[in-house]
């Protein structure tokens, strides 16, 4: 039996006032577009109930873990899934799931390995404090030290992954906060994966979990061990090195291509019916 075409990963932390709502919409959304997709709520140690509030549904997993961070939930969560394309997202929806559709169908279609989230692209929508707008800067020039020529945006908290990318990148994977963003992006630059870019409209603000000044120090700790860790071979993988040299697909297109249009609506992903191979 395949899996479902779409997993949709909430890494969540004291999310109970409103997981539920937004676990029922990407529901909906699934259904609306004949998707056949999942959703994974990895609940990171909550203390307000929140893997309690989710209603238990064939389509719907619940994690329960220990407070780890965003690194250790993401983790646990993409391990859970089994979608042809994985994606994650922060749990309060903030971009909607137009950006996500639009990452997954382009995986599906075979143009790339995997699609991000860019806040500084044309068509994007979003306001942020003068200090996120710091940290999320110095994340960006931490991530061009490890990986030279490589401009992206790491801290845009939405990514979609074709399945089998997903599964290796974050066994692969070990930082357990925000860095983890960084270290994805690095795996899939170092092993030549095509790497899209989609704009983003940011539609909700929910409660955040980030705490500057110590996720700021955590995350420049967790940079330095990244390098040490791929100097020393850690992240080795004979499995992405053969699917970077495969290609994301017969047509694949160039790493860099015009960022998809998420004006209108996005279609639903192809492949026929609901559950099609």
């Amino acid at each position: 039996m395949s899996g479902p075409d779409l997993s949709l990963v909430l890494p969540a932390y004291d999310c109970a006032s409103f997981i539920a709502g937004n676990v029922t919409r990407a529901l909906a959304t699934f259904d609306e577009r004949q998707i056949a997709g999942e959703v994974v709520v990895a609940d990171d140690g909550s203390t307000d109930g929140t893997a309690d509030a989710v209603a238990p549904a064939p389509n719907v997993r619940i994690l329960r873990l220990p407070h780890r961070g965003k690194g250790g939930a993401l983790r646990a969560g993409m391990a859970a899934a089994t979608g042809e394309v994985r994606a994650f997202t922060d749990a309060d929806l903030p971009y909607g799931l137009e950006p996500v559709l639009a990452g997954a169908t382009r995986i599906r279609a075979g143009h790339a390995h995997a699609v991000i989230g860019d806040r500084t692209l044309p068509g994007s929508r979003y306001e942020s404090s003068s200090l996120r707008r710091a940290m999320s800067a110095l994340a960006n020039a931490a991530f061009r030290g490890l990986s030279p020529g490589g401009a992206y945006d790491t801290q845009c908290g939405l990514k979609c992954f074709r399945g089998d990318v997903a599964a290796e990148v974050f066994r692969l994977a070990r930082v357990d906060g925000f860095a983890i963003d960084i270290e994805v992006l690095l795996l899939l630059r170092r092993y030549g994966l095509v790497i899209e870019r989609v704009p983003v409209r940011l539609e909700a603000v929910g409660k955040t979990s980030v705490h500057m000044l110590r996720d700021s120090v955590t995350a420049a700790r967790d940079v330095a061990a990244i390098r040490v860790a791929w100097g020393r071979g850690r992240y080795r993988s004979p499995a992405l090195e053969r699917i970077g040299a495969a290609g994301p697909g017969p047509e694949a297109a160039p790493a860099e291509v015009p960022p998809t249009d998420l004006s209108g609506d996005a279609p639903g992903l192809p492949g026929g019916a609901p559950g099609a191979p």
